[in-house]
């Protein structure tokens, strides 16, 4: 048997069967995949897999790759590589509606005019002698032809590697955006000159619009809907709040639209100094703190009072032309975001001027409060007045203590909401008034006494009406979710205004706009995550690709350890050395101190043979980190070398076992 199975003919049907079978299980199971990278670094998000599901008409990916410019660049290929791997899970998880194409726009040809009237970036390489495209461009079905400003069309200029914890939410979200047939609107509520109006104390000149909210109208349809609006249109897509001290029915048509799934980005403050008259803590004051809705959603913002911390204080020239560290003006980075959100793992620095603290209600377990932004443990909350008329910023330092508390400035909350309006829409303002004028005049006696016929008969049809009118409104009244709504708090309406991160110049006659923060890419970040798809907006960050030497960073560190205590000794000993030659010195005098006397001279050798002892140390705790990591590497090639000869000599030998042993 075993001749026969070895034999020519029997080789060959051995690989005709090898080759049926592959291609058999290769047709089967086609489109089968399976991810074994700890992260799931190539599965794609149920939001992404359901907003595929539901594109209303096929999307064209177009990859733009310098291949050919990238040889000697592996780095910049792998990355590529894994960022095409993961547009054919687009392709392959959207069942036909999304295809893919590959394009090398090598230089001066077709491709590279197309790639840059796409809008893609080019990024010189090698001193400029190469330039890298690696953008994605994605095109809406029939409309490919269709430039941008038809939204045919939506590009990514260059997918950065720096980015790439947020590489699905990049491509879901251009996905998405390219199916838009129309900008999204945005309905802007603020009782802050935000787009302009009045007059500016600073500049003593007509006041302009804020740059951040300047953006906004480049990129969406910002309609302003006032402070006194009664409903909000079932056009408006996403609801900005900036100071929202509103009267009722406002709040009733603010409640009900985000129980009905809307979105909201909401700017709140303790002591909002941009906008209102106050300068740098000057006398102008407004508040808000949005407490009925917040209230109802089981959230607060801590009343009267500000975050101050010592670690991010922003220096301040006082009226004495000193720099002072002031406790409320404040500058985070990276550690105080959440670098695992799409809203913040991008910024680099945002600042903050007398912003409040938010938290989450203990009895609240229905929604999601998910810090966005912290402060550092050096933080206290202090008596928000103190900054009215504050002209010396240490003077908060009398009644700072920092408690340990990391305090949040900006909040993601999601879930099943409660209306703050359990008895359904409150009266219209000035009803009551009315009623209560009149009665007091004696206005209603009068009438009734005049026309007695008539007036009652008109007086009951008007409440007729309005009680219909109440019925019809309290009919669609809603007393709880009905979509999982997404809104975004922040504690702090001066970090959209221009002094805390832009500075805007005019040069002949144009207004330029030097940004020194990321207060407006917050901005926009959190706009544009709002405002998509809510399947996009629950994509978080993925996993790293890059898979470190934990063993060896341990090695690493434990040596780095030991090194800083032997370094730390021979500093310690080299200063006891200096005292003591001081000292000797100090005791010579006249010519003597000139000349080195014997205790002196014996210490300096003392200390040159302790030197070399500790040195000696130091060469040995890297020698022996080296050795220990050489001694790694060889068990690890090892393990790669002989694992598998190992295992199949093992199953080899236990299948000859168990042949005896049967037989």
């Amino acid at each position: 048997m075993t001749n026969k199975l070895f034999s020519r003919a029997g080789l060959i049907v051995l690989a005709v069967t090898a080759i049926v079978v592959t291609t058999l299980f290769n047709f089967v199971f086609r489109g089968v995949r399976l991810d074994l990278t700890q992260d799931q670094l190539y599965t794609l998000a149920p939001g992404t897999a359901r907003l595929l599901k539901q594109l209303p008409e096929p999307i064209q990916l177009k990859f733009y790759f310098s291949r050919a410019q990238t040889d000697d660049i592996p780095q910049v290929r792998n990355y590529a590589r894994r960022i095409q791997e993961l547009l054919r899970e687009y392709v392959q998880a959207s069942d036909g509606r999304v295809t893919l194409e590959v394009i090398d726009p090598i230089p001066f040809s077709e491709q590279e005019d197309e790639a840059a009237g796409y809008g893609l970036q080019a990024v010189p390489l090698s001193g400029g002698a190469k330039t890298l495209y690696m953008g994605l461009v994605a095109v809406r079905g029939s409309d490919a032809q269709t430039d941008n400003q038809g939204k045919a069309m939506e590009a990514i200029a260059f997918l950065s590697p720096e980015k790439e914890r947020f590489l699905e939410y990049d491509i879901s979200n251009l996905v998405y955006s390219v199916g838009q047939t129309k900008k999204p609107r945005l309905g802007l509520i603020s009782a802050l000159p935000v787009r302009g109006g009045g007059f500016d104390l600073a500049s003593q000149q007509a006041a302009q619009p804020w740059v951040s909210i300047s953006q906004l109208e480049k990129m969406y349809d910002v309609q302003d809907l006032g402070t006194s609006v009664t409903d909000i249109p079932e056009d408006i897509t996403q609801l900005v709040l900036v100071l929202p001290e509103l009267p009722q029915e406002t709040l009733y048509a603010v409640d009900q639209y985000i129980l009905r799934g809307g979105n909201a980005l909401i700017f709140l403050d303790p002591q909002a100094e941009s906008g209102t008259g106050g300068l740098w803590g000057g006398s102008g004051k407004s508040t808000s703190y949005l407490k009925p809705l917040l209230d109802a959603w089981g959230l607060e913002m801590v009343p009267d009072r500000f975050v101050a911390d010592a670690r991010h204080a922003l220096s301040v020239n006082t009226a004495s032309g000193r720099a002072v560290a002031h406790l409320g003006l404040l500058g985070y980075d990276p550690e105080n975001f959440d670098q695992g959100d799409a809203v913040t793992g991008n910024l680099k620095a945002v600042n903050f001027a007398s912003a409040g603290a938010l938290r989450k209600k203990d009895d609240q377990a229905a929604i999601s409060f998910e810090p966005l932004i912290r402060s550092s443990g050096q933080a206290a909350l202090l008596d928000a007045s103190q900054l009215q008329g504050l002209t010396d910023p240490r003077s908060l330092y009398r009644t700072f203590q920092p408690t340990g508390d990391r305090y949040v400035l900006a909040a993601r909350v999601s879930g099943s909401l409660k209306t703050a309006f359990p008895q359904g829409r409150p009266a219209a303002s000035g009803e009551d008034s009315d009623a209560a004028s009149q009665e007091k005049e004696g206005g209603m006696e009068k009438t009734a006494a005049t026309d007695p016929a008539e007036k009652p008969a008109a007086g009951k049809r008007d409440a007729d009406q309005k009680e219909g009118s109440d019925n019809k409104e309290n009919a669609a009244h809603l007393a709880a979710s009905i979509k999982e709504s997404n809104i975004i708090l922040v504690s702090d309406t001066d970090v959209l205004s221009n002094r805390l991160w832009v500075q805007v110049r005019q040069f002949f006659g144009q207004s330029l706009a030097q940004p020194f923060a990321n207060n407006g890419d917050m901005l926009v970040a959190m706009v544009d995550n709002l405002a998509g798809n809510k399947d996009v907006i629950s994509i978080r960050s993925r996993g790293q690709f890059s898979r470190p030497f934990t063993r060896v960073n341990a090695l690493e560190r434990s040596a780095q350890a030991r090194f800083l205590k032997t370094e730390e000794e021979l500093n310690n000993q080299l200063e006891l050395t200096e005292n003591k030659l001081r000292q000797l010195q100090d005791s010579k005098k006249g010519q003597d101190s000139l000349v080195l006397s014997k205790e002196q001279t014996a210490e300096l050798e003392k200390f040159q043979q302790e030197k070399l002892r500790i040195r000696k140390q130091l060469r040995q705790v890297q020698l022996q980190l080296n050795q220990e990591i050489a001694n790694l590497g060889i068990w690890l090639k090892m393990l790669n070398i002989l694992s598998v000869p190992v295992l199949l000599t093992g199953l080899a030998l236990f299948w000859r076992w168990r042949r005896r042993t049967v037989s």
